[in-house]
């Protein structure tokens, strides 16, 4: 049975990464979700390919164990044999897509009822750059998995994923683990003017990648509910229900004039 990339096979090294994305609005979110009961069964994760086995992995423990946490001596967490666990289903590895025969036996393996857990989890890495015939492959699975099936898809680039896979999917960012400098968010007026005059005709996808920086700049200097602010108002960003020019008032509105948006925008994202 393929099991995740030999990266995982180190357990130390999985407990010792230091990516911000276990501090991220979005992980604690994706938890908390599971732990409720309304975690989707099919989500798109973006993470960069050097911190996505081990994101991958412990995912994978969260969403097979018992209790949510993947951390525990629930059945399904003592099932774990280094990097392999009896109901997850991998297919791909990080820079290297499926192909068409794997996503084959990925929709077989599924169909089988779970060993030890309560669920199975299918693993796909690399799904923005899997050949069209294997992504279209997947189509189904992704939107009527099986109900007891939970579809991770994991990928660097969210924009290069096939439209018809990312409208069946959860879309869900996590902070860049990548060696990349935090940097501040403007500070004085005019720093704010000129941020607003350079980017007031990015995209909506370069204005939220915009906010990873300030992200790891306040993790690093421990200013975690800043940190968790700018993640939320990332992944309303990021929604694309708002229109760019609505997007860039909102950034501005949130971290300079310090408007509180969470209860006006909590149903977009």
């Amino acid at each position: 049975m393929p099991v995740l990339p030999a990266v995982l096979n180190s357990h130390d090294r999985a407990k010792q990464d230091p990516g911000a994305w276990r501090e991220s609005e979005a992980w604690i979110r994706m938890l908390q979700m599971l732990r409720r009961g309304s975690f989707p069964h099919t989500i798109a994760l973006s993470a960069s390919d050097e911190r996505q086995p081990v994101i991958a992995q412990a995912l994978s423990k969260a969403l097979l164990c018992a209790n949510g946490t993947g951390e525990d001596n629930c059945p399904a967490c003592e099932a774990w044999s280094g990097a392999n666990h009896p109901d997850l289903i991998v297919a791909g590895e990080p820079s290297k897509p499926p192909s068409i025969d794997e996503c084959r036996r990925i929709i077989s393996d599924a169909a089988f009822r779970p060993v030890v857990s309560d669920r199975r989890v299918v693993l796909v890495f690399s799904a923005e750059k899997m050949l069209p015939p294997a992504a279209n492959s997947l189509l189904k699975l992704a939107e009527e998995p099986p109900e007891d099936v939970y579809v991770v898809l994991m990928l660097e680039d969210e924009k290069l994923l096939l439209p018809t896979l990312r409208s069946r999917s959860w879309m869900v960012s996590l902070p860049s683990t990548r060696a990349v400098e935090g940097l501040p968010p403007p500070r004085t007026e005019k720093e704010w003017a000129d941020w607003v005059e350079q980017y007031a005709a990015a995209e909506i996808d370069d204005l939220a990648g915009l906010l990873a920086p300030w992200i790891s700049y306040e993790i690093d200097r421990g200013a975690y509910e800043r940190a968790a602010l700018l993640e939320r108002l990332r992944m309303v960003v990021q929604s694309k229900r708002l229109s760019r020019t609505m997007a860039l008032d909102l950034v501005v509105m949130v971290l300079k004039e310090g408007f509180i948006f969470d209860h006006s925008f909590g149903d977009i994202w």
